[in-house]
């Protein structure tokens, strides 16, 4: 009897613990981000020496003896990646992600490396059959006072024709925390009864025009893409408007208020008029200025694994000049988690 009691309390003890241990991870999974940028270099490496499979490409550095030198030059190493098909891999355009020493934002430093990148990039894609790499740079940085309203999440910045686009993904619980509180309904306000195309994933863009002439942002024309190319559009200040209106809770002083703060914080709203033309005045960024604030977009399926968020900018003609206008689009790789989506705190007021 004495043996049976001891075996039901160890039993008891050890269910204990398992509660207790799945607990802690769905605390743990609803602490993390949903939406992640790119994959992790460590992880990948050790996932792919347990089971090899020709769709992971898991690169060191590009055309290593050619790019190294220029990395150590500036502390950098290389932190992510973008996954390819291992047959394409030399065909395509691989995505690196670089980092300075513990995830700095070092802007200048950043700007000097890409003028000395840019010879080593150009001879890695001028490279012959199976040594040629078409590469794409992107660093990555934990540095929230980049930003007016500091993101809880990695930053990911690229820089094209003197245009610098830096993006960070914000969770709803975070944004719940900042914005759905007091008398004013956040403008990205949800309930879990909502369908999913009726949901948001909200991203926080900083962008810099370091050109001679304006650029064009509009982000009705962001979209993001996932693997089975489903397209997520952004959505402006009046989508979010009709969005609140078609809610049963959300009415009144509330949401007048929370349209109010999306004046505020959309990025959208905070750029001002470059061009007029008849019927309609296009917003953008003047010379030596930037803009910043958030960009959301109809949320992602569950099913999405990997994301292409892209963000077209237009550059415009020098003046008098009679060419037209150029579109640049900088495309950032994420990943998404469907069991971190669903493990996420339901929506809350504060």
């Amino acid at each position: 009897m004495k043996w049976l009691n001891k075996f039901t309390a160890l039993n008891f003890v050890l269910l204990f613990a398992l509660a207790f241990s799945v607990a802690g991870c769905g605390t743990s999974l609803s602490n993390l981000s949903p939406i992640q940028p790119v994959h992790n270099i460590a992880k990948a490496k050790m996932e792919q020496s347990k089971n090899p499979n020709e769709e992971v490409v898991v690169p060191a550095v590009p055309a290593e003896s050619l790019a190294k030198p220029v990395l150590d030059k500036y502390g950098m190493e290389t932190v992510g990646f973008w996954i390819g098909k291992a047959r394409d891999a030399n065909m395509e355009v691989l995505t690196y992600i670089f980092a300075f020493d513990e995830y700095a934002h070092a802007e200048d430093e950043w700007n000097n490396f890409l003028s000395e990148w840019q010879e080593t990039q150009n001879q890695i894609e001028l490279g012959t059959g199976e040594d040629r790499k078409m590469v794409d740079v992107i660093m990555m940085s934990d540095h929230p006072q980049l930003f007016e309203v500091q993101s809880r999440q990695k930053i990911l910045t690229k820089t094209v024709d003197g245009i610098t686009v830096s993006i960070a993904y914000w969770r709803r619980p975070d944004l719940d925390r900042k914005y759905n509180r007091g008398n004013a309904f956040s403008p990205f306000y949800e309930t879990e009864a909502l369908h999913q195309g009726d949901k948001t994933d909200v991203f926080y863009v900083k962008i810099t025009n370091n050109r001679s002439e304006n650029i064009i942002f509009d982000v009705k024309k962001c979209q993001i893409i996932d693997q089975g190319e489903n397209i997520y559009h952004g959505l402006n200040y009046k989508d979010l408007d009709e969005r609140l209106l078609y809610m049963a809770r959300a009415t009144g002083l509330y949401v007048k208020n929370g349209m109010a703060i999306a004046r505020r914080i959309l990025i959208e709203k905070r750029m001002p008029v470059v061009e007029k033309q008849v019927g309609a005045h296009r917003t953008g960024i003047p010379p030596g200025k930037s803009a910043e604030g958030f960009l959301p977009f109809v949320q992602t399926k569950y099913n999405a694994l990997e994301l292409k968020v892209i963000l077209p900018i237009e550059k415009a003609p020098p003046p008098g000049a009679a060419q037209r206008y150029q579109t640049i689009e900088f495309e950032f790789p994420f990943t998404h988690d469907r069991g971190i989506r669903v493990a996420q705190p339901s929506p809350r007021r504060y």
